[in-house]
């Protein structure tokens, strides 16, 4: 794979940020972008334990244990939120993640602790998202099924994050009816996977503070280097034809996968993953048939 690192700005206008970033769908970390939150000080684990300690929260797993092929994942056990804390808290490597957690629902006091800056409109304010993760954990690679633009911004620790473009879908093996690739990138394995050779993206490490831009579609695979989290704010896709996508794919593609899963089990989840398979190489073999003379 070709990795070139992202972009990286410490401040940026709404006007710069939206003919560079925004239009172009590029990605770039910002450093100023959440300067001014309360929240960069005040969300040490031992203040969340202090606010919602006692909340009941479901934690998930490795994702190669679920099954590969399905959109949704279910969560491996159930604890209290102030247990999983100290779990992140000592360091102690885990596959154990949060995602996806609107705390804000809980403790709506905790929405006065940060803004939803004035470098773009639309934000969807009532769904801000907490992820959690400790040392050594991953979130497989896929695009976000809504096809919303995301700024996700670190607490504690760092996260190593590996983007790609749609325009690399042919060489990420996706899987179809599905946002996900059939790809582990922890363990690069070009001989099963030799078009990943061919993909082109970028990668970063996000630190502390500061707030990556992933635009509307980008694939993303995420390693949590340490126990940390992030909160992610959210717009929807600028173009009528991302947004009505995005609606489709939740409202139709997730629910038919979901129904053919229950009805076919592993017969449709071997079908999808031979299906990724045979459709890169089939773009593997017209490109190789195009350099010969």
């Amino acid at each position: 794979m070709q990795l070139a690192p992202i972009e990286v700005v410490d401040q940026i206008s709404k006007n710069n940020f939206t003919e560079r970033y925004l239009k172009t769908r590029t990605p770039v970390v910002i450093r100023d972008f959440a300067q001014d939150w309360e929240a960069l000080s005040k969300w040490t684990y031992p203040y969340l334990k202090n606010r919602a300690g006692e909340q009941p929260v479901d934690l998930y797993g490795c994702w190669l244990d679920n099954e590969p092929s399905r959109i949704e994942m279910p969560p491996v056990k159930r604890s209290s939120f102030g247990e999983y804390l100290s779990l992140l808290e000592s360091g102690t490597p885990s596959d154990l993640r949060i995602f996806l957690f609107n705390l804000f629902e809980l403790v709506p006091s905790l929405l006065e602790d940060f803004t939803f800056p004035d470098i773009t409109n639309g934000y969807l304010k009532n769904y801000p998202y907490l992820f959690f993760g400790a040392a050594g954990s991953d979130v497989r690679l896929h695009y976000d099924i809504d096809l919303s633009n995301v700024f996700i911004t670190q607490f504690k620790g760092t996260k190593r994050i590996t983007l790609f473009d749609q325009d690399q879908s042919k060489y990420l093996y996706k899987i179809p009816f599905s946002t996900h690739s059939a790809v582990d990138l922890s363990k690069l394995d070009y001989k099963e996977y030799p078009a990943l050779k061919m993909a082109k993206g970028y990668q970063t490490k996000l630190e502390h503070g500061e707030t990556l831009f992933m635009p509307s579609g980008i694939w993303h695979y995420i390693q949590y280097l340490d126990s940390s989290f992030s909160l992610s704010l959210r717009t929807l896709a600028e173009s009528p034809i991302g947004k009505l996508k995005g609606v489709f794919n939740v409202l139709v593609v997730r629910k038919l996968d979901e129904y053919l899963s229950k009805y076919y089990g592993g017969k449709w989840s071997d079908y999808k993953l031979r299906k990724a398979m045979n459709s890169t190489l089939k773009i593997l073999n017209s490109i190789e048939q195009k350099k010969a003379p």
